[in-house]
């Protein structure tokens, strides 16, 4: 089976999903979220092929797509295009370390949330890890089996740990998550997986600041150089 078939169908399971504690992609604005993607941030990276996978926590809540600040018209159809809002800054700074650390655009790599469903309530919600296992043992850790990346990098310690749950490992403290290698590998795939700071504004604050958060991802970039054989200037 071709890559993009067997992501095909992830899409179809997910669509199968009926659980009632999440809102579903189809639910909002027509449908026009329920795209053909696991989730709608691949949009802007799905190169199958990718040596970098990256894994957010969740794509959007209830209050954020109902907002109507958030939602003009050109926002609805330029976050339809791309699948993600390019004003967060969560999006702007995860795209500006990707170019300064790895060399690398957003679309060169593949990226996907864990959560395949809208959460209740707001962007900051909690999501229980409950969810979130479930959400990587049938959807993330199949993406990562189908695209086979070197690396894959998780957005903060609560996406990371539902990776490493997934594969029957016990949590790490972020700080450990990033600051020594090969603890976290897919044993199908041997993806190396990491955890950094989210590169929204509560994540790099909790982190220490932007010099710290370049500290983590010039370090990722030393070992994925490693892994890849490349120089990180190509």
């Amino acid at each position: 089976m071709s890559k993009a078939s067997a992501l095909l169908e992830l899409v179809s399971k997910r669509r199968s999903e009926i659980d009632p504690a999440y809102h579903h992609l189809h639910s909002f604005d027509e449908g026009i979220w329920d795209c053909e993607h696991v989730v709608p941030w691949t949009k802007s990276a799905c190169n199958l092929d990718a040596a970098v996978m990256i894994i957010g926590q969740d794509w959007a809540s209830e209050k954020f797509l109902r907002e109507p600040k958030y939602n003009t018209p050109e926002r609805i159809s330029a976050r339809e295009a791309a699948g993600q809002d390019e004003y967060l800054p969560t999006n702007r700074r995860l795209k500006s370390l990707l170019r300064n650390h790895f060399s690398m655009d957003f679309a060169q790599t593949y990226a996907t949330d864990v959560l395949v469903f809208i959460k209740p309530g707001t962007m900051s919600g909690n999501v229980p890890m409950k969810d979130m296992v479930y959400c990587a043992e049938r959807y993330t850790l199949p993406q990562i089996r189908v695209v086979k990346p070197s690396m894959a990098i998780c957005l903060g310690a609560k996406t990371f740990n539902s990776l490493r749950r997934a594969m029957g490992m016990a949590d790490l403290k972020l700080s450990d998550a990033w600051s020594s290698f090969g603890h976290s590998v897919d044993r199908c795939t041997g993806t190396e997986i990491y955890g950094v700071p989210h590169t929204g504004g509560l994540g790099h604050a909790n982190a220490g600041g932007m010099e710290k958060v370049n500290q983590v991802w010039g370090r990722l970039a030393v070992r994925f150089a490693e892994l890849t054989g490349r120089s990180r200037l190509d």
